[in-house]
């Protein structure tokens, strides 16, 4: 992996100026040692640079089974970071350092969530480290989050979905979205269901989801309209293809992330209003709950830990706000 920070450049970012040799040692074969047979970097002038313990940490999080997206999404915040004269030693790494950055941020006018991104990535690495037993400020670890404003999920209309499903076009596509409308699943795990995750018994079908958000393990639901269309496609409209996976492209390949994003952005094309693929996710959450379903299930079905994010999804909108309230306000 190549260092952060010293490649490219990026508009609007802060340019870094290379630090001098003598405040980032150049790490060499001999400042890695082994303990209990696992490299460990060694401190050099009793400071501990950031980078080679990045790297480190970056590897764990890949072998924990972390989604490369994910591990991209942390490289880019730390790219960041040290473009904006992030330090370059652990022992530098404190509370006040972390205030200083993520304030400076906020005054050139970033998003509260990108400002949390950045405190959730340094955080999640500053608990790391720790438990590795390499030395950590504290006070770092009792830095409160920064504050995120709740905005409310948008979700398709009823209208909407119909013009979506009446642009997509027929075979993959058009199962996708209906899979995606129809279990709320992220397009990541969309595209890697195979064959052999879709469980039928005749009477009923469940969609297994063996490496979610965070490589957690769920079954989804399907309803007998969904059923129906995935045993369609697999029927008549599945290419013969070695590839495994559910979904192929038309010459067998097998469906990846940026292909169904590119088909979704088509689509939008056609219908002529924004289309995000987490959209159909939060329509999905969205009209369960307002269907009737329950909480906990749709908590397993979403495959969240806590009930946080699903909290989430009963603003409902401003229609069910005002359903019967005529009826139920004293005045």
């Amino acid at each position: 992996m190549p260092p952060f920070g010293l490649e490219r450049r990026h508009p609007g970012r802060p340019p870094k100026v290379a630090p001098s040799p003598a405040a980032t040692p150049v790490l060499g074969r001999d400042d890695v040692d082994s303990e209990a047979g696992r490299d460990r970097v060694k401190p050099l002038h009793g400071l501990h640079p950031l980078k080679p313990l990045i790297r480190e940490w970056l590897l764990e999080l890949k072998v924990m089974g972390r989604s490369p997206r994910t591990i991209k999404w942390y490289e880019q915040k730390l790219d960041w970071y040290f473009r904006a004269d992030g330090v370059v030693n652990l022992e530098a790494l404190t509370a006040f350092e972390l205030k200083r950055f993520l304030g400076e941020q906020q005054e050139r006018g970033l998003s509260d969530n990108t400002i949390h991104g950045f405190f959730q990535v340094l955080r999640t690495f500053a608990n790391w480290a720790p438990r590795e037993e390499y030395p950590v400020d504290r006070s770092l670890l009792r830095v409160r989050p920064p504050k995120v404003a709740l905005k409310e999920m948008s979700t398709y209309t009823e209208d909407q979905v119909s013009a979506i499903f009446n642009a997509a076009p027929a075979g993959w596509p058009q199962l996708a979205v209906r899979i995606l409308l129809g279990t709320g699943v992220r397009v990541g795990e969309l595209v890697n269901l195979e064959l052999e995750d879709v469980e039928d018994d005749g009477e009923g079908m469940f969609l297994k989801i063996k490496r979610g958000k965070g490589a957690k393990f769920r079954r989804v639901p399907a309803t007998q309209r969904l059923r129906r269309e995935i045993i369609r496609y697999v029927n008549r409209n599945r290419p013969e293809t070695k590839a495994t996976n559910l979904l192929v492209q038309r010459d067998g390949r097998r469906l990846m992330v940026q292909t169904a994003c590119n088909m979704l952005q088509r689509i939008r094309a056609k219908v002529g209003f924004p289309l995000h693929a987490h959209r159909f996710r939060h329509t999905f959450a969205t009209e369960y709950l307002r269907r009737g379903g329950e909480m906990e299930r749709l908590r397993r079905i979403l495959g969240h830990t806590t009930y946080v994010m699903v909290m989430r999804y009963v603003h409902l909108d401003k229609g069910d706000l005002g359903k019967d309230f005529d009826e139920r306000s004293p005045f």
